[in-house]
């Protein structure tokens, strides 16, 4: 009968699906809205892994919602919205989204062809893939100063970092500038963006976001090479199943058995397959490592009739256990972390941790991890939710917090506008004293 009725209201209310900057206008109506907001917040009660750890009542902000979010003026505004409420659940691993492009391609979103990173309170360029940008004289270690007008910190907080979901300070602080982040938004739009070069120069660019992306980068999301005193570097950039390539790393892994000392590089790697992970620290272990206990809501209608409190599944994963089809690494090792090492990286930082494997250098972690479920929202917007809580090998928690390295090590500017390191530096000092 519930079914049947959730059914009948769909189909009263249904209108045209969302889809993000189509329209300026509300195509979905107040009922729809009402409809999909209840959904959310329906679900995040049954799903959410840190329910129980919210400070306020849920179902109370829920309601609060609704006036302001059912009379928004455009589909836009209602998802930005709706993002504004699930962010404040604070966890990195639950936000909405449009699952439906605009019918005109150049609306959709997408950022301007370059690749960005905040060191410290500055914002640069670090890849450049348009000759349009490179041509206006955009390239590496370029500078960012303002967009539209606005400081680009002040900007990527004002714009970005609100509807960004988030489980710590670092991970909003840094990831709204990391990578393509900064300038996402419809690609008709047009942005000034006021840059300086390496030799001081500002210089601006405007343009719409439909830039060519006609400079193909080739580099791999893994390489490895050997620094001075015979000292590895492997670089790990994702563990998505697309960019990890285990065949790849083991050609690798012959070369990486050659070395005294190995530093394993996963900053601003923000995750993927977390069995990438396994597969990966499985080389470097020569004890199995214990893996920490994770739990996740579970709901019975009949235990919720006698009013029993919430019930959860808990599990202990088998240990991982080392390599035993080939030589395991066992000379020394430090690894490389900073606030954008994200969800199943985390998971070889706790790994890496718990076999007590080597240093790690760098800054806190991004600080989420789990498993989300995906939920259709109907209406053209989806959503994920979290469904576990994960702790590490000694049943403390990261979530929320980030790992925590043993030596903190910032980048530095000045170096890297030398093209240099100053983290990667700090952990060849650190290797060469061992």
């Amino acid at each position: 009968m519930k079914k049947i009725f959730i059914l009948l209201f769909v189909c009263l209310f249904i209108n045209k699906s969302f889809a993000y900057g189509e329209t300026g206008k509300a195509e979905l109506n107040a009922p729809t809205k009402a409809y999909i907001l209840s959904r959310f917040c329906t679900e995040v009660k049954y799903n959410f892994a840190f329910y129980d750890k919210l400070n306020f009542n849920w179902d109370s902000l829920c309601v609060a919602s609704i006036p302001s979010l059912t009379a928004t003026s455009s589909d836009e505004d209602f998802l930005k919205g709706m993002q504004l409420l699930c962010n404040q659940l604070h966890d990195g691993h639950t936000y909405i989204f449009p699952m439906n492009n605009p019918k005109n391609q150049a609306d959709w979103i997408r950022p301007f062809p370059m690749k960005t990173k905040r060191i410290g309170d500055r914002v640069f360029v670090t890849d450049v893939y348009s000759s349009n940008l490179q041509q206006s004289g955009v390239h590496p270690g370029c500078e960012i100063i303002e967009i539209d007008g606005e400081n680009v910190l002040d900007y990527g907080n004002k714009h970005i970092r609100p509807h960004l979901a988030s489980s710590t300070p670092q991970w909003a602080k840094y990831k709204p500038f990391a990578e393509f982040e900064l300038t996402k938004d419809k690609g008709s739009k047009s942005s000034k963006i006021l840059f300086k070069n390496k030799k001081g120069k500002e210089f601006t660019v405007e343009s719409n976001r439909n830039l060519s992306w006609d400079l193909k980068k080739d580099t791999p999301s893994m390489s490895f090479k050997v620094k001075e005193d015979n000292i590895g570097l492997l670089t790990v950039g994702s563990f998505q199943n697309s960019d990890f390539n285990r065949t790849y790393f083991d050609e690798l892994y012959d070369e990486i058995l050659k070395t005294d000392a190995l530093i394993i590089d996963i900053r601003n790697n923000s995750g993927g397959n977390s069995s990438h992970a396994d597969y990966l620290i499985s080389h470097f272990i020569h004890l199995p490592i214990p893996q920490g206990t994770w739990s996740s809501p579970m709901y019975i209608a009949a235990h919720a009739s006698w009013n029993y409190p919430r019930e959860w599944y808990m599990q202990t994963p088998d240990p991982i256990l080392p390599m035993d089809e080939k030589e395991i690494y066992q000379k020394p090792i430090v690894l490389l972390v900073n606030a954008t090492t994200f969800s199943s990286a985390e998971n070889f930082c706790v790994l890496f941790k718990g076999a007590k494997r080597g240093k790690i250098i760098g800054t806190p972690t991004g600080g989420s991890t789990g498993n989300p479920i995906f939920i259709d929202l109907g209406f053209g917007l989806g959503c994920c939710i979290c469904t576990k809580h994960e702790l590490d090998t000694d049943g403390n928690e990261f979530i929320g917090i980030g790992i925590q390295p043993d030596i903190v090590a910032e980048e530095d500017i000045n170096t890297f506008l030398n093209n240099g390191d100053s983290v990667i530096e700090k952990a060849l000092d650190f290797l060469r004293s061992k």
